[in-house]
């Protein structure tokens, strides 16, 4: 077996153990050497692994649980962010129920809210996941083959020495209706370590953008000060302005999304490569100018905050008092630019290490 075809067979195996659960790895890499190797004596690498077909599709028959919404190439990461999205919003409905019965001691009313709240938020997270992953799913397999084929070569041109549509030797890219069909020369290459897009990261990141969507729809009152008169609760002053909240909140939800959409690329692809690198950079222009809005644009805080503070619990803020801040658009100004700088570092960081590795991990 030459370099090239032992590269080839890692690359195979790498596409098909990482879409399957630790335990089963390592016992199937050696199936599938051993099963690779053997064919490959007979027929040569190429055509062992176009038998074998697509490593996402084979995948499946190692798995107990087969995709349904989704193809097979994102079924594993569909379900998985699912489950995620889905206990940040069930958290915040709960978050959001606990809170406001703890204050109001209305149980029959809150109950009938918090069961409205997490119906349609559970539906909201089912539906907004499905459609990210559908369109992902068509975006991925446009840039697979991409990357290996010619945007400029037609059906039936093929590559030189493959042949072309109705001509016999049809197999290598093009099929004999003129699509693009999965071949061995469309695996990446096994990422190396630092350009692995770490799955907790992820899963953190994606946990606390679904929490705080959640919490921003379900119940922004919650955040602010808690007056009480002789232990009993009587108002909350919220600290954002909930009189603009109808025009606050789908700015605040689209920066949300932009991050989102930057996280869920970054579990799929698992590495740090163009695609990636690319949606970094829409997402984050996105966000940088979501924020300005909502800082500059928008009274996202609410401008009589502090003024209330005072008068309810009969306070002064003293110096490096960040209530201060209220009224001013020093706060605003603040956090603005405190966002602006962790945008420039996380897309520094992802050019630095597409720069580096980007080559190396396709996409």
């Amino acid at each position: 077996m030459t370099e090239a075809d032992r590269e080839l067979m890692k690359r195979y195996i790498y596409q098909v153990t990482r879409r399957l659960a630790k335990d089963q790895r390592e016992e199937t890499e050696r199936e599938l050497e051993e099963l690779i190797t053997d064919m490959a004596e007979q027929k040569g690498m190429e055509e062992a692994l176009k038998e074998l077909g697509d490593p996402a599709a084979f995948a499946q028959k190692y798995r107990e649980e087969p995709g349904w919404v989704i193809g097979p190439e994102y079924a594993e990461d569909y379900r998985w962010l699912l489950k995620i999205v889905l206990a940040a919003v069930a958290l915040s409905v709960v978050v959001s129920g606990v809170v406001q019965g703890a204050l109001q001691r209305d149980g029959a009313g809150i109950l009938t809210e918090v069961v409205s709240s997490a119906v349609t938020g559970a539906l909201s997270a089912v539906g907004a996941v499905t459609v990210l992953f559908m369109i992902l799913e068509r975006k991925k397999l446009r840039v697979d083959f991409r990357r290996e084929f010619s945007p400029e070569r037609k059906p039936g041109e093929g590559k030189a020495g493959e042949g072309k549509k109705g001509d016999g030797t049809a197999g290598k890219g093009w099929n004999r209706e003129g699509e693009l069909s999965w071949v061995p020369q469309l695996l990446p290459p096994v990422p190396e370590p630092g350009a692995v897009v770490k799955r907790s990261d992820c899963a953190v990141n994606l946990a606390f953008e679904a929490l705080l969507a959640g919490l921003m729809i379900f119940a922004p009152g919650l955040f602010g000060a808690y007056v009480f008169e002789e232990g009993s609760f009587v108002r909350t002053i919220p600290i954002f302005n909930l009189e603009a909240w109808g025009r606050i909140l789908p700015v605040l939800l689209l920066s949300l999304a932009a991050g989102f959409a930057d996280d869920v690329v970054r579990l799929v692809y698992g590495c740090y490569c163009r695609t990636v690198f690319f949606v970094c950079l829409v997402s984050g222009a996105v966000q940088a100018v979501s924020v300005w809005i909502l800082m500059k644009g928008l009274p996202f805080f609410n401008p009589d905050f502090m003024e209330e503070v005072r008068m309810a619990f009969d306070r002064e803020s003293g110096k490096g008092d960040l209530l201060r801040l209220f009224g001013t658009g020093r706060l605003e100004s603040l956090l603005l630019l405190v966002i602006w700088a962790c945008i420039l570092i996380e897309t520094g960081v992802t050019v630095y290490k597409t720069v580096k590795y980007g080559k190396k991990s396709g996409g």
